[in-house]
């Protein structure tokens, strides 16, 4: 009887060593991800924007969470092509990753860029912007989209819409010339540099997010025609009720995704760590929340690695349809 005891003894202690010994080994796992001190996070537009704004919020979470310091390098040039490039061009150790969206895709299928997400190691959909509203100056009194077209028709090329070449903003402009929409189309820039071109009286049609104009829409000065993403942008606290382009009988649309990649070779295990730390960011703090929903009306959103790229293939078979040209440049 003592034998027996002192067996189930032995074997209940052993089954605790080896309990203990198996979460040594998962935590030894986790501590092998080692990040750099520093990690630069490029977006590719400037700063003040939307993507710079989701970009900064993510990396002061990450900085507390991982442990490193993330700092946002806003890398201009090309409709965002110059920013991926460097990343496509940097170390895979981790120090630096690239935070776009969907304009990436535009990149490419406009030449802009001779590379795509195969050239980088992709890591998650980490954010979906409702889109960008378009909206014109109240002086112009225009209140819909089909009232544009009426006017661009009436004085072709008079009124100057303006996008960035190789980005969304190009495409949807493109989209609503191609259906009969007469407007002159202007290079001129990011978002928080066409905001700057309307408010100077250099251009008469933009494409911002929400929260960018938001206080102009509210004052009067500025008309919101239309939302250019998937869906109608409808906030009942803010009274904010607008249609989406397909909505108001155009065919023109842009999913707006934001994504993170890094350098294509990064190790696995730097990427997971992303992930899982971005996710648990995302789904679970609502300061985080609160902070993109205030200021872009943004719901979370993260689609890990293949969902993740699954969410830009339809859009990329859209712009199959597109053809890309110069536009003028904004003076």
């Amino acid at each position: 009887m003592l034998k027996k005891a002192v067996c189930v003894g032995l074997a209940a202690a052993m089954l605790a060593l080896v309990g203990c010994g198996g979460n040594k080994q998962a935590n030894n796992e986790t501590s092998k991800v080692k990040w750099p001190k520093n990690v630069e996070i490029i977006v590719p537009y400037g700063a003040g924007g939307d993507t710079d704004f989701n970009a900064r919020l993510l990396a002061q979470k990450l900085s507390k969470k991982l442990g490193s310091n993330f700092v946002v390098s806003n890398v201009t040039g090309n409709g965002g092509a110059t920013g991926s490039r460097k990343v496509k061009d940097g170390k895979k150790d981790g120090s630096m990753i690239l935070f776009n969206h969907t304009a990436f895709v535009v990149n490419k299928a406009s030449k802009a860029s001779d590379f795509g997400f195969d050239d980088f190691s992709f890591a998650s959909v980490v954010g979906l912007n409702p889109g960008n509203v378009i909206v014109v100056n109240k002086k112009l009194g225009i209140n819909s989209l089909e009232e544009l077209k009426k006017y661009s028709q009436e004085h072709p090329n008079e009124l100057k819409i303006a996008v960035q070449t190789g980005a969304t903003s190009y495409v949807i402009a493109s989209q609503l010339l191609q259906q009969g929409f007469q407007l002159k189309m202007v290079d001129a820039g990011a978002a928080a540099s066409r905001l700057t071109a309307l408010l100077g009286g250099h251009v008469d049609v933009i494409f911002s997010p929400y929260g960018g104009v938001k206080d102009y829409i509210a004052k009067g000065e500025m008309v919101p025609l239309a939302m250019d993403g998937e869906n109608d942008l409808v906030v009942p606290d803010k009274k904010i009720n607008l249609k989406n382009i397909k909505n108001q009988g155009f065919d023109a649309y842009v999913p707006f995704y934001y994504f993170v990649a890094f350098p294509k070779g990064t190790d696995q295990a730097l990427i997971d760590s992303f992930n899982e730390a971005a996710k648990d960011i995302i789904e679970n703090d609502k300061e985080y929340q609160k902070k993109l929903y205030d200021m872009y009306f943004q719901k979370p959103a993260f689609f890990a690695g293949k969902d993740g790229l699954a969410k830009f293939a339809p859009f990329e078979k859209a712009l199959e349809k597109i053809q890309f040209s110069q536009v003028a440049k904004n003076q």
